[in-house]
């Protein structure tokens, strides 16, 4: 009985297991009304399959090696950027500590960047996947099996955890570059706040205190060059000749080698000569020369810290000042050659500042002694950090380059403004130089009256670094000179530079002009780019502040749905430049490869290279402009404003425009073609889209509208044919023996070269007229281009073979008859 029993409820078990979910409710409870235990039955087991899919993909995301690193990577980031934080507020922190914090979080970034890459993808990847489910189930559709709901908690679940984790790097991202400018604008309020900061009893106290502790100073300076020496005899007689001589072997090797390098160009610019070179190539000598002069110096010095690391005498706390002070050497080196090469160079008519011979030496001096000063002065500051400097004593170092730098600057400006001389009044004070010499002069005063007034510091910033920035942008200048020269057109003066151009380059002028320009605006922009960003580090701003700068503008802004900036602008000009030199370079392909050794028409050869330099003009254009990101789809709106335009003010440009469009198609007249038109005739020099170019017999330039070729009469003498019938209008005698005259015409036309044998030569006997029987010698020439010359050597070998035959040519003759007036006879004896 109890087993039977048992067996019953186990078979109702079975049932209600196999039963489908919610079929005993459906029975249980009527139509209509909700059922309160269906809710807490499906809740439960989502619950726990969501919290088993969470748990599962925490553990899965916490086992990823790359997600872990970058987790812990992100704590280690917050740490330091809290440490920097710190580090900034404390007013403790050294100037060179600010300096190195924008340092150290740039490679913070840089790092964060990195680790972001693999972490990103990871996400896309999990949202690719959680993207493939689709989204979850509307209320009250089906819902979706158990394995996929935990599959999509468990996906959502990493995306997110990945998702918070990257927007934490972007908040550090973010903190990076707001500490970076914060310790900017830290270290350059401390730096103005010492420079504009007077000097407490300068002349009470430190000038009297520094005066005395000026011997001490410079025996610590004596002392130190004697523990260097005593160091490097110390280290062998080898040491010392390798210090020594290394750096002058150096010198002299580069020299012979770069005098043989630049023998050639020396011999090139001897034989051109120019007497009165253009002042681009003036700037670009001086520049080449500069260099050149400089190179030698600058091997040496190379050569110099090589034997310096070499013998081991660049020891920490040596390292710093010895490299400083090689390229303050090799700075004042070259600014030594630009005053030399630019201000009084071995030929007078190179030279690129307009000054008589011994002003410019008197000048050139004064500059020599100025950089001289300025090397003396970075010298001495580098070695701060090896010889103890006492403030007293640095004060006074100061205020003396200052006041050195203010005097030497106003003697220089005196002396270039008392010269005398129509070059030196015409150009020595206008446009930019006016500019220039207002604002040394405005320099060289402030830092006079700084010095008196106690801001020493000023004073010998402004003096010390306007030396630098000056040759800065002299070289700048003789650069932008350099590269104007490759245009044709000067930026500056708006001359022409090159006059020579041939025929055939001026034909080509246009897009040869435009590649020029294109060039030389690229290469000012460079420039204008590398030599801002140098006097931007000149003048003690930070290296990661200017870069920021720089990728900001070379990345550009965003203008509505446009994305400029210079980068783009650029490569588009780039690109606009490379197309139009492939297009040059298809156009000489045609003209040198396909019409080599054919037959065919000069004007065929014209039309079909000017068809080529214009499309590759336009799609040269077209690949630009898409370049820079514009929608031609929004063409259409300007083409509509264009139609309006051209149906009002721009009708006779586009007839034209179409009109040459219909000429070099059509060819109905091609370049060298002679036409008459309009009451003028001459040969096609050149044809384009607007106008035609004609010169006449007198060597004179037409320009025709191309809507005139089209809609006027036009005589072509060359339109199918280049041969042409001549008529020789001949007038004899009433007695002369017309067959005679017939042979001896005859017999002049088929001695001639020129007259074509087939159709051959006729006499036409034109008429009689009133003093002449009237003929005309008809003959065909081969080319019409000789057609005046072919005129004039028949009239004269007809009159000469007339006049061997002993016929004549008559002359109009007349009878005049007078009525009703007196005899002769009576009118001479009339008294009156």
């Amino acid at each position: 009985m109890l087993r039977s029993i048992l067996l019953l409820v186990a078979a109702c078990a079975a049932l209600c297991l196999s039963a489908p979910r919610g079929a005993f409710a459906q029975d249980a409870v009527p139509p209509g009304t909700a059922s309160p235990i269906e809710p807490a039955a499906s809740e439960a087991p989502e619950s726990e399959a969501t919290a088993a899919a969470e748990a599962e993909s925490k553990e899965a995301i916490l086992k990823d090696k790359t997600i872990k690193a970058f987790a812990d990577a992100l704590d280690t980031w917050e740490a330091e950027i809290k440490a920097h934080e710190a580090a900034i507020a404390a007013e403790t922190t050294s100037e060179a500590d600010l300096r190195k914090i924008p340092e150290q979080l740039e490679d913070l970034r840089e790092s964060i960047v990195e680790q972001r890459g693999p972490v990103g993808a990871k996400l896309q990847d999990a949202r690719e996947r959680l993207a493939r489910l689709g989204p979850p189930p509307a209320e009250g559709a089906p819902k979706e099996s158990e394995e996929v709901a935990a599959q999509r908690k468990r996906l959502e679940a990493e995306v997110a955890a990945i998702d918070g984790r990257l927007k934490r790097a972007d908040i550090l991202f973010l903190r990076a570059n707001q500490l970076t400018n914060a310790a900017n604008n830290e270290r350059r309020q401390r730096f103005m706040d010492a420079l504009f900061e007077p000097v407490p009893n300068f002349y009470s106290y430190v000038l009297p205190n520094a005066f005395k502790r000026l011997p001490r100073q410079l025996t610590a300076y004596v002392s130190e060059g004697e523990s260097r020496w005593s160091l490097l005899w110390d280290k062998g007689i080898i040491a010392v000749i390798l210090i020594f001589a290394a750096p002058i072997a150096g010198y002299a090797l580069a020299r012979r080698f770069i005098s043989n390098m630049a023998a050639r160009a020396d011999a090139r610019q001897r034989a051109a000569n120019p007497d009165d070179p253009t002042l681009q190539e003036r700037g670009a000598w001086a520049l080449r020369l500069t260099v050149r002069s400089s190179l030698p110096y600058w091997v040496g010095l190379l050569v110099l810290y090589l034997a310096a690391v070499a013998t081991g005498m660049t020891y920490p706390s040596a390292d710093g000042f010895l490299t400083k002070a090689l390229l303050a050497m090799a700075w004042a080196v070259y600014l030594v050659f630009l005053v030399r090469h630019s201000l009084v160079p071995d030929d007078k008519l190179w030279q690129v500042v307009p000054a008589h011979g011994r002003a410019a030496w008197r000048v050139a001096i004064l500059l020599w002694t100025l950089i001289a000063v300025w090397l003396l002065d970075v010298l001495l500051a580098f070695a701060d950090t090896i010889v103890f400097t006492s403030y007293q004593v640095s004060i006074l170092r100061s205020a003396f380059f200052a006041l050195l730098y203010a005097l030497l600057g106003t003697v220089i400006l005196i002396l270039r403004t008392i010269q005398t001389g129509p070059v030196m009044r015409k150009d020595g004070l206008r446009g930019w130089r006016a500019w220039l010499y207002s604002i040394a002069a405005i320099a060289s005063g402030v830092v006079f009256f700084a010095v008196i007034l106690g801001y020493e510091s000023l004073a010998r910033f402004i003096g010390m670094h306007a030396v630098s920035t000056a040759g800065v942008i002299w070289a700048m200048y003789l650069l932008h000179l350099a590269a104007e020269s490759i245009s044709s057109v000067s930026v500056i003066s708006g001359q022409t530079l090159d006059e020579g151009v041939d025929e055939e380059e001026e034909r080509d002028a246009p897009s040869l002009l435009t590649i020029r320009i294109i060039v030389s605006l690229l290469l000012d922009i460079t420039i204008l780019a590398v030599g801002i960003t140098i006097l931007l580090l000149l003048w003690r701003f930070d290296w990661v502040e200017v870069r920021s700068w720089i990728q900001a503008a070379f990345f550009g802004f965003q203008f509505g749905n446009l994305h400029i900036s210079l980068q783009s602008v650029l490569i588009a000009l780039g690109v606009f430049a490379v197309g139009l030199l492939l297009t040059r370079f298809v156009q000489r392909w045609v003209a040198e490869r396909v019409f080599a050794g054919r037959h065919s028409e000069s004007g065929l050869h014209e039309s079909i290279k000017i068809g080529i330099g214009y499309l590759g003009f336009v799609l040269a254009a077209l690949a630009g402009v898409s370049y820079l990101g514009f929608d031609f789809s929004n063409i259409a709106i300007v083409a509509g404003a264009l139609s309006v335009g051209i149906g009002f003010g721009l009708q006779s440009i586009f007839n034209n425009f179409i009109s040459g469009l219909i000429l070099l198609v059509e060819r109905p007249i091609k370049a060298g073609d002679y036409i008459e038109v309009g009451g003028l005739e001459g040969t096609v020099k050149k044809i384009s889209v607007r106008s035609t170019e004609i010169e006449t017999v007198h060597r004179r330039s037409v320009i025709i509208p191309n809507a005139t070729l089209i809609t006027d009469p036009v005589v072509n003498w060359m339109h199918l044919d280049r041969s042409c019938r001549l008529d020789i209008p001949i007038g004899v005698d009433y007695d002369t023996d017309v067959e005679r005259l017939r042979s001896t015409l005859l017999r002049v036309a088929e001695r001639y070269r020129g007259v074509l044998r087939s159709p051959p030569p006729i006499v036409y006997f034109a008429g009689f007229g009133d003093s002449s029987l009237d003929f005309e010698l008809r003959v065909f020439l081969r080319d019409v281009g000789v057609r005046l010359k072919t005129l004039s050597d028949l009239r004269f070998a007809i009159l000469e073979a007339l006049r061997e035959e002993g016929i004549s040519i008559p002359f109009p003759q007349r009878d005049v008859h007078i009525k009703g007036g007196p005899a002769p006879e009576e009118s001479a004896s009339d008294p009156q």
